[in-house]
């Protein structure tokens, strides 16, 4: 079957017509306006490698390229990002939580290997449940794991174990330096170190807080389990440079596009697409590639 439709050149005005077929085809860079405004329409391409940074434009869509490749998403329509060939609720294209922000546009959405928007804890079973022993909180799991970060809720004298695992400041397993490994392999986000403790800032006020606390809410950041920062693998964020910080989504004012450092910059919409390639998702305006646990 063949469609034709018509579409205006920006520069020109003129009236150029196209045809498609039944099979799929790729659009970079381009919105393009059917006659039925009904119709939502995404198209996206990944290309080569590029190095110009993502804009968005007025109507909420998000275009770019990076070194990942070349898309474009449109504003009203949301693209499932699936984590080992699962949806869960931080890529289903639902607002699970009725907050009005959808997936990764969510602040309490980790990643799409998330399966709570609802509080910073990701909900998977086994995933950072460990007591006292943490390791990268951001790889799906916990307990001493294969990225070689090793760290005890029993060195932290804010408590973020609570009663299950208190703080002893005679424990003798709080080590002052992360293995090259860790601090290599640990995506960790702006504002973040890489056992799960985050600042952020509600109404002015800057919080350092424990995602591992299943009961975390922005909503209701003062019930949240405070946490101090493990400084040889704290990723600390500088909203100066235009950098995104946890639990933000978009750059600070005066900042056309964010700064992300060793990855790709992103923006992301409200229905939580990105212009990030296939595999990556955007967190803190940076393309992280997807690691499930």
């Amino acid at each position: 079957m063949t469609l034709t439709f018509a579409c205006k050149s920006p520069e020109s005005g003129e009236t150029m017509t196209a045809a498609t077929t039944d099979e799929s085809t790729s659009v970079a860079n381009t919105t393009i306006n059917l006659t039925d405004a009904t119709t939502d329409l995404t198209t996206s391409t990944t290309t080569g490698p590029g190095t110009t940074g993502p804009t968005t434009t007025e109507d909420g869509t998000a275009t770019g390229t990076g070194t990942q490749g070349t898309s474009t998403t449109a504003g009203l329509t949301c693209v499932p990002i699936e984590c080992e060939g699962a949806l869960l609720a931080c890529g289903d294209c639902m607002d699970n939580d009725g907050d009005g922000k959808t997936d990764l546009a969510d602040p309490e959405c980790i990643s799409p290997c998330d399966d709570r928007e609802d509080t910073f804890a990701t909900g998977l079973p086994g995933d950072n449940m460990d007591p006292c022993n943490q390791d990268c909180f951001f790889d799906g799991n916990s307990g001493a794991g294969d990225d070689k970060c090793n760290w005890s809720l029993k060195c932290d004298p804010a408590n973020p174990g609570g009663d299950i695992c208190p703080y002893d400041p005679n424990f003798n397993n709080c080590p002052d330096m992360q293995s090259q490994e860790c601090l290599d392999n640990c995506q960790v986000p702006n504002g973040c170190d890489c056992f799960g403790c985050c600042t952020v800032e509600v109404d002015g006020m800057t919080y350092d807080i424990f995602l591992g606390d299943p009961d975390c809410t922005l909503a209701d950041i003062d019930s949240c389990q405070q946490c101090t920062k493990n400084d040889d693998c704290d990723q600390e964020c500088h909203p100066e440079d235009c950098e995104i910080c946890f639990g933000e989504t978009e750059p600070p004012e005066g900042c056309d596009d964010p700064t992300c450092e060793g990855f790709d910059s992103c923006t992301i919409d409200m229905m939580g697409n990105s212009n990030c390639a296939e595999g990556y998702y955007c967190s803190t305006g940076c393309c992280f590639p997807i690691q499930p646990g």
